[in-house]
């Protein structure tokens, strides 16, 4: 029997194989009903976007597997996951969300047109703004509460509160069905998301597309690649920041995030280069994969 590795869903890569991809829609509908205050009925009607795995997931270049899609009424939504909170992650989900908004308006279009847009972020660790299971942030006049337009929703939900969460502790059913996804999401211990599976059949068809998963050697490569991208990206990511802070300078700190960043991306695509030519991929397809030079390759 071959040997299995253990996953998680906080891994991006299959986060999006299992609820984004067409097959399991099923799936992605069930977890959007316990996040979204839309009918079900709308829901079910959802169109995925982006469904395609590309070539360049085998690479750093996709950087971030969201899923994408569209509701029946024309609202757009995006997922992302993420294993660890940064400290610009309000404002880079912010303007994230504003360039989702902003590619929905054509040339002189009314701006009364343009499609609700929600985005949802599943964050794994280190989220210090409370302790709410669920955050769902909008457009408010701070004394009245009156909510300028409806066509911003920012969801974020707090997967290192839902480990330590009861079910005696939420308020209604939908909060309920919600805990239980985002255990079953956060856990990589096989007979916990085994027993949460029971709860349901859709959450035991996503458990199904797991134990599959657990099973190929190309998926546990594809798994692990995107584990190290996060941690080295952290990694960077964290060291830039503290040189920035000893130079005692903003621009000094993102000069450190970028150069940190840079160094861990090249480190990245030579690895990957290198498992590439183990797999027997051509020497063009994985300059088109990596971005390499075909010198840099040959010399691997």
């Amino acid at each position: 029997m071959k040997q299995v590795f253990k996953i998680t869903l906080r891994n991006d890569y299959a986060f999006k194989k299992v609820f984004g991809v067409e097959e399991n829609k099923d799936i992605l509908q069930d977890l959007l009903e316990c996040i979204l205050d839309i009918p079900p009925e709308d829901i079910s009607g959802l169109e995925l976007l982006d469904k395609e795995f590309h070539k360049e997931l085998l690479t750093e270049k996709l950087g971030i597997l969201d899923i994408k899609l569209r509701l029946k009424d024309g609202t757009f939504v995006d997922i992302e996951i993420q294993n660890r909170w940064h400290f610009d992650f309000p404002e880079r989900t912010l303007y994230y969300w504003s360039k989702m908004y902003n590619e929905r308006i054509k040339q002189g279009q009314d701006y009364t047109k343009l499609p609700k847009c929600i985005t949802i972020n599943l964050i794994g660790q280190g989220f210090n703004k409370n302790k709410r299971l669920h955050n769902k942030y909008l457009i408010l006049e701070q004394d009245t509460k009156e909510p300028l337009v409806s066509k911003l929703e920012i969801h974020i939900l707090n997967l290192e509160k839902a480990r330590l969460l009861k079910e005696s502790q939420c308020k209604d059913d939908k909060m309920k069905r919600l805990l239980t996804w985002l255990k079953f999401i956060e856990t990589d211990d096989r007979e916990v998301r085994k027993m949460l599976a029971e709860t349901s059949k859709v959450m035991a068809k996503a458990n199904d597309k797991i134990i599959v998963m657990e099973m190929s050697p190309k998926e546990k490569w594809l798994y692990d690649s995107r584990m190290k991208y996060e941690n080295d990206r952290a990694s960077c990511i964290s060291e830039g920041y503290r040189e920035g802070i000893l130079q005692g300078e903003i621009k000094g700190r993102q000069e450190g995030i970028e150069q940190g960043f840079a160094e861990g991306s090249y480190h990245n695509k030579l690895e990957t280069a290198q498992n590439l030519i183990e797999m027997g991929f051509a020497v063009e397809d994985i300059v088109r994969a990596t971005g390499l030079g075909k010198e840099e390759i040959e010399k691997l």
